[in-house]
């Protein structure tokens, strides 16, 4: 006689195993709620796919305020606390480490996420476009396999659809048609404009195409006045 499954079918104990799977997951603090990692730059995508990830572990209402919190003397208190703490550990680990160290003493994962929020969440996202434009325009297969290549670009494709997404508005498509011209004509300087480039992608409102034109200028002569002052200190002077 064959001996009893103690889950009942095997269906039955398929399901089971994946519950408890799911479940030791869900406890884990190490885990990682995304694969990608939050910095001073990514922050869209990063709370996309982290919202994503405790939507579906049920745990978003600790972050946008849905779920309340507890008075420190009801009898629910402590289990509200340990889900909360729980998620607080999965938002720092989704962090570079220099980030999680600086919001690592938040209150909550609720207040975490608003500081993050405040941080990031309003910040100029030029200097992320122009890099992914630029990484895309750049890509090669390079010996790797197709689908490898497929998945990159495809990874970098989504990104920029989250900073710019799909749109019939005018006045937005007007605005994006003179960033495109920014960023390529910042991306044909030399090496020796790195610093000014950086400077005009980080600036809180992108420049108009004719202000980035006058900035370059200026920096142009400012450059040429140098060269000329260091070759006169340097000239052999004539003795009278």
């Amino acid at each position: 006689m064959a001996e009893e499954n103690p889950f009942g079918s095997e269906a039955e104990s398929s399901q089971v195993l994946s519950s408890l799977n799911l479940s030791e997951v869900d406890v884990n603090p190490n885990q990682r709620l995304s694969s990608v990692l939050l910095n001073e730059f990514n922050y869209l995508p990063w709370s996309r796919a982290v919202s994503l990830a405790l939507g579906g572990r049920s745990k978003l209402g600790f972050i946008n305020g849905s779920i309340e919190v507890p008075d420190a003397s009801s009898p629910s208190y402590e289990s509200w606390l340990s889900k909360d703490q729980l998620v607080m550990s999965w938002l720092l680990n989704s962090m570079e480490r220099k980030l999680a160290e600086i919001f690592s003493y938040s209150e909550s994962s609720s207040k975490l996420w608003e500081t993050v929020k405040e941080m990031y969440g309003s910040q100029n996202n030029a200097a992320r476009v122009f890099q992914l434009k630029k990484d895309i325009s750049n890509l090669q297969q390079e010996g790797k396999p197709f689908v490898q290549l497929l998945g990159s670009m495809k990874s970098m494709w989504n990104e920029l659809e989250t900073y710019r997404p799909h749109t019939t508005d005018a006045s937005t498509l007007l605005k994006r048609a003179e960033e495109d011209k920014i960023f390529q004509l910042l991306s044909s300087l030399d090496s020796e404009y790195e610093d000014l480039r950086s400077h005009i992608l980080m600036n809180t409102e992108l420049p108009s195409f004719t202000s980035v034109c006058s900035t370059i200028q200026r920096e142009e002569v400012r450059r040429k006045v140098m060269n000329i002052g260091d070759m006169l200190d340097f000239a052999p002077r004539i003795k009278t």
